[in-house]
């Protein structure tokens, strides 16, 4: 468990990178909240805590809906935002399956979804 933690503090200082040119209060506020969910759910993850993981795996989900999540119009944010929400709904599923295989390497996916949008809006930033 241990070894967990420094994964998780790196996940954290990852994730909490957030696209400051452009990026308004409401969707820095949807990406905390994603950042709380997918530390939770991390947390679920390493303790098998499968009601915690399904129910934060939901929330995930949920926030994609959220007219905020959105808010930029750039064709590969979208295609970054659709693979994301692909991410987290396996994760949900391998979680409801209680796969205990799939459910972790379903959150290693869903951070890497993360990961790869936030380098993609550093990117865009960079070019303007």
């Amino acid at each position: 468990m241990k070894s967990e933690w420094p994964v998780v503090l790196g996940l954290s200082a990852l994730l909490s990178v957030t696209a400051q040119g452009g990026q308004t209060p409401q969707l820095n506020r949807v990406m905390r909240d994603k950042l709380a969910y997918a530390q939770r759910t991390f947390e679920a993850v390493v303790t098998s805590d499968w009601v915690s993981l399904e129910t934060n795996s939901r929330e995930l989900e949920r926030l994609t809906s959220d007219p905020r999540w959105m808010v930029l119009k750039y064709p590969e944010y979208s295609r970054h935002s659709a693979a994301f929400v692909q991410a987290v709904r396996d994760l949900h599923q391998a979680a409801s399956q209680r796969d205990l295989e799939k459910t972790p390497q379903a959150y290693v996916e869903v951070a890497l979804k993360c990961v790869d949008c936030h380098r993609y809006l550093a990117r865009q930033r960079i070019a303007r």
